[in-house]
């Protein structure tokens, strides 16, 4: 395994950011040993000293306070692995949740991906995503700067929308291969649009990448924020020994509804919902012209349809209600 190369952010963003301490952050690049899909792993940390500065954020979405390279705290931590976003997700858009859980503790790993660059490459992020935290997994505990601060009896899967899903598949749910494939029949899947642009058809896809078992051994708790394609991982396969939390973003009755079979009825999963979420609130806070830029590109400014004090409130708490529950997931 290769050592850990910290690696300065340089997308700096306009605005403010919530008060925090500046956690430490790093990035350990894993390479696909085959060439074919490399990833970035950011890791947010409980520091010491360095120098703070915003990083990550874009055009849209605002960066978050951290600092780059500053030394680690010995541990040992919690270990939290973070999938965020959907298929088109921009690098670290769960940074904002990164740095609040490594400020209560936790040393947390963001996995980002290469995004797809096209409906066909997308179409695979299903099975992908939950592939690609045992990747992360493996890497982080084979780098020995990183593995002996690290509490292997406190790993948790945390994933927002398809990171989300990722993160139910991680703890042992299993796709179900012909839900995902008539998901697009009635255009309601989010991204249906985008497949059906690119001219491809979910009935199409290849059954056994979405039969395989994702299932990573060791896991103490996974939440689930939002989760897309509910319907399709809602059995539950080898998840009931992991406790799961599933938030859902808004009182919607419709949106609620797809989301309680995934609580089940053993006690080890259960549904919260935050009434005053919208469905784009584990999204960064907005920049200032946000809204306005994903209109003149064909994006949907609903992502940024939230002021950013209710949007900082409700990530808040998020991480509270994250950080509360892990908490009582210790084995």
């Amino acid at each position: 395994m290769r050592p850990l190369v910290l690696i300065l952010l340089f997308f700096l963003s306009a605005g403010p950011v919530r008060a925090m301490d500046a956690p430490g952050m790093a990035v350990l690049p894993v390479a696909d040993a085959k060439g074919g899909r490399d990833l970035a792993l950011s890791l947010w940390y409980p520091a010491h000293g360095g120098s703070a500065q915003v990083v990550g954020g874009n055009a849209v979405f605002l960066g978050q306070k951290a600092a780059p390279g500053a030394a680690a705290g010995e541990g040992p931590f919690p270990l939290v692995l973070l999938s965020h976003g959907g298929v088109r997700s921009s690098p670290d858009s769960g940074a904002w949740l990164a740095a609040a859980l490594a400020g209560s503790g936790h040393i947390v790993v963001e996995v980002n991906a290469p995004r797809p660059t096209s409906a066909r490459a997308g179409a695979d992020e299903i099975w992908r995503r939950p592939q690609d935290l045992a990747r992360a997994l493996a890497a982080v505990l084979g780098d020995p700067q990183w593995a002996r601060r690290i509490d292997r009896s406190r790993i948790s899967a945390v994933g927002f929308a398809l990171g989300g899903t990722a993160a139910l598949v991680a703890s042992g749910r299993r796709i179900d291969p012909d839900a995902f494939r008539r998901s697009c029949t009635d255009m309601t899947g989010p991204d249906c649009g985008w497949y059906a642009a690119g001219g491809i058809a979910l009935e199409t896809l290849d059954r056994a990448p979405l039969e395989r078992a994702y299932r990573i051994p060791g896991l103490s708790a996974v939440v689930a924020i939002a989760p897309e394609y509910p319907d399709v991982v809602a059995n539950e396969g080898e998840a009931s020994t992991v406790p799961s939390l599933v938030i859902a973003l808004g009182a919607n009755g419709e949106a609620e509804a797809r989301l309680a079979p995934l609580a089940g009825h053993d006690g080890t999963a259960r549904l919260v919902t935050l009434a005053k979420a919208g469905p784009f609130d584990a999204f960064p806070l907005c920049a200032p012209a946000g809204a306005k830029i994903l209109s003149e590109d064909g994006g949907d400014p609903a992502l940024c349809g939230t002021a950013p004090q209710a949007r900082g409130d409700i990530h808040a708490e998020i991480a509270d209600r994250i950080r509360a529950f892990l908490a009582q997931t210790v084995k």
